[in-house]
């Protein structure tokens, strides 16, 4: 019988004390027994509030939080913050890597598409609802925020700047050091290109998009990625 040594190494960098504690404390008892959430040893559970729905079957360690995707992080340094007052959806499996920060308020949604995965030491901030689509991939040292935090207010009082929702389509990868900001749709097939600020929409699908400011644009056409 062969032994797959790398599944059973990855049994000692749970924190088994917080994944049933996590587990327990958002799903359902029929769902938790089966410890479909792995909480990985470096994750601070700075606030536990909100829901997770689990869309369809519960399987062990789909959704983890946590183990180390990357060769540059800081294992004894880095952690992963989740502060949750809002609604987290898992339609499949799911991947935080280490040093992945997840803020989502009270009255925001967090919808996450089979096979999603973050490499590690980026940020999702939301105040109105994130969406992304199936077979997503975020690299590391991006910001995906659908909020300003303070308003901008005119002088007619009006408010300038809401929170607005952003939206991932299917097999998206948003590469290094993107900032992905509020109101943003992006289609299927596409990938960010490293170092981007992505303000606008982008409607087309097989592209590879980037650029930040009036220079945003779509750099090449006819392309497909690789996961």
């Amino acid at each position: 019988m062969e032994v797959d040594v790398k599944n059973i190494m990855e049994i000692f960098k749970v924190n088994w004390l917080k994944t049933v504690y996590f587990n327990f404390k958002y799903l359902s008892f029929g769902q938790a027994v089966k410890l479909p959430c792995f909480v990985y040893r470096h994750v601070w559970l700075k606030k536990m509030g909100g829901s997770i729905d689990i869309q369809g079957k519960a399987s062990t360690g789909m959704f983890k939080l946590g183990p180390v995707g990357l060769g540059t992080i800081d294992c004894r340094r880095e952690r992963l913050i989740w502060e949750v007052g809002g609604k987290v959806i898992v339609r499949g499996r799911t991947n935080f890597g280490l040093g992945s920060r997840i803020t989502i308020g009270r009255d925001s949604t967090l919808d996450l598409g089979a096979d999603f995965c973050i490499s590690g030491n980026s940020t999702i901030i939301s105040q109105k609802g994130i969406t992304f689509g199936e077979k997503c991939l975020l690299s590391w040292d991006i910001l995906v925020m659908d909020t300003d935090f303070h308003d901008i207010v005119g002088f007619d009082g009006n408010v300038l700047n809401d929170p607005k929702p952003i939206s991932f389509g299917n097999h998206v990868w948003v590469g290094c050091r993107s900032t992905i900001l509020k109101g943003v749709s992006i289609a299927d097939d596409t990938v960010v290109a490293a170092g981007s600020i992505i303000s606008k929409s982008f409607d087309d699908k097989n592209v590879i998009v980037g650029g930040s400011g009036k220079d945003q644009n779509v750099i090449k056409r006819n392309i497909n990625w690789v996961k």
